[in-house]
């Protein structure tokens, strides 16, 4: 056996065992959502439910973007949204880990705010449908548009989050805060309108009109309001990160911050001709940027 028949022979053992993990992991993570789900039904934590219901549609639009819009995912993006998805809908709302540890839902928010900076990165490319469209665009404009996509699809989320504890009635997807002081104008009264603060809560009492038992809080319930700020906070932080390495990777063309992008980035498909064509284009485009750059400037 010469070297070319060993080495076509590895080639397909590789292929296979990355078929056989790719084909598991697919199973594996479909079976344990649809279990998820079954035992959210049971134990009538809907909410849940309909969360491993929508992961599982999550799971199948991959494929379809692919087949659809000639779109290819790249593997950092795809994994990070499995890995997302995991400690959301799983660790978060089953394994009830946002009421045990606040902070992991601020972990997930800028996580979020991360791969949906890439996505929003994304449509600028699929809108401009050429490389060479691409490069005429500002750095600056292509990450702040991302940036805004990002905080853009954080507000909707917010939102969904307001309008399903509104609906629902039963739900706390708007997490409460515990305050220890606070400042309201409706303490003064109508006839004190400035802002009196209320400080060294140490309980808050609440009664009910149908005689039961009286509540005691350690504190002053603040509903929903800190929690949606901390959230679009932490959804900033994450896609500032990104953008911010985006800009760097179209600026000063570093290699570690274009690997970033070209993990988390979807891309368009094309044909071998148009893909020559675009590469042929974006070497001229960037020869000349860079004879440009180095023309001396003329003082007036």
């Amino acid at each position: 056996m010469n070297r070319k028949e060993k080495a076509s022979r590895l080639e397909i053992r590789d292929a296979k065992r990355k078929y056989a993990l790719n084909l598991t992991t697919y199973i594996l993570t479909r079976v344990i959502f649809v279990l998820a789900g079954l035992l959210s039904v049971l134990q009538k934590d809907y909410l849940t439910a309909f969360l491993c219901a929508l992961a599982l549609i999550v799971f199948m639009l991959p494929p379809i973007i692919d087949r659809k819009f000639n779109i290819k995912l790249p593997g950092g993006l795809e994994i990070s949204a499995v890995i997302f998805t995991f400690m959301c809908v799983l660790g978060g709302e089953f394994g009830h880990l946002y009421a045990q540890y606040p902070f992991w839902d601020k972990i997930l928010h800028t996580f979020s705010g991360f791969l949906i900076s890439a996505i929003g990165l994304a449509l600028i490319e699929f809108l401009n449908k050429s490389k060479r469209n691409m490069l005429r665009l500002s750095p600056i404009f292509i990450a702040l548009f991302a940036f805004g996509f990002s905080m853009s699809v954080a507000v909707l989320w917010e939102v969904f989050e307001f309008a399903v504890d509104g609906i629902s009635g039963t739900t706390d997807m708007q997490a409460d805060y515990y305050l220890t002081s606070f400042a309201s104008k409706k303490v003064g009264g109508e006839r004190f309108p400035t802002p009196i603060v209320v400080d060294g809560i140490e309980s808050v009492v609440i009664t009910f009109s149908d005689g039961r038992e009286a509540l005691v809080l350690p504190g002053y319930i603040d509903i929903g309001i800190a929690d949606t700020m901390y959230d679009f906070i932490v959804a900033a932080i994450g896609s500032f990160i990104f953008c911010t390495l985006e800009f760097i990777a179209l600026t000063k063309r570093n290699k570690h911050a274009q690997r970033i992008s070209e993990s988390f980035v979807p891309k368009k498909r094309e044909s071998k001709e148009e893909q020559a064509m675009d590469d042929v284009m974006c070497g001229v485009i960037n020869e000349l940027c860079e004879k440009a750059e180095m023309l001396p400037t003329v003082k007036k």
